[in-house]
């Protein structure tokens, strides 16, 4: 629900500047589900806040990714997938979502590999390339069956348009 999303990005950006809340390690994590909320609602609108909190989202990422990498690069190259798919550099989005895919694997951090699984399909389903999107929504169900997430893996299997 991108609309409730939306209400809760606006929400928390009061409180940016606001270094004991929430706790400053949640800083990085509310700017990059800002941001992929902000890519998400730029395929639909042209309001330029929304524009704005994506750049922004990025820049943070990247000085968490030069201070963090093992941390933060996956988040990067997620959040950069998102952008190049938005401005329709297809190449560059299919690479960054396989980079970004990759690298949070090398990672540990599964969460956001079956995200950028699932965004993968919505980018290659896009395109046309049922083929594609099949193989990353398949992954993306897995993965969230591997992180635990039953009820995500269940949500997608159902709302796949497989």
């Amino acid at each position: 629900d991108y609309k409730l999303a939306s209400r809760m990005v606006e929400e928390q950006r009061q409180f940016d500047d606001c270094y004991y809340l929430p706790p400053n390690f949640l800083k990085p994590i509310s700017a990059f589900v800002a941001g992929l909320i902000s890519f998400e609602l730029l395929h639909t609108t042209d309001d330029a806040k929304w524009k704005e909190i994506a750049e922004a989202s990025m820049k943070e990422m990247e000085t968490c990714a030069a201070h963090a990498p093992s941390n933060y690069k996956h988040k990067l190259l997620f959040l950069q997938a998102e952008s190049a798919s938005l401005s329709g550099e297809d190449n560059d989005a299919a690479r960054l979502y396989d980079s970004a895919i990759k690298t949070a694997d090398d990672n540990g951090f599964i969460q956001d590999q079956a995200l950028a699984y699932e965004r993968a399909g919505v980018f290659h389903l896009k395109q046309g390339n049922t083929f594609r999107a099949s193989h990353y929504y398949g992954q993306a169900h897995n993965a969230y069956l591997k992180w635990g997430a039953k009820r995500k893996a269940s949500h997608l299997r159902l709302q796949c348009p497989f």
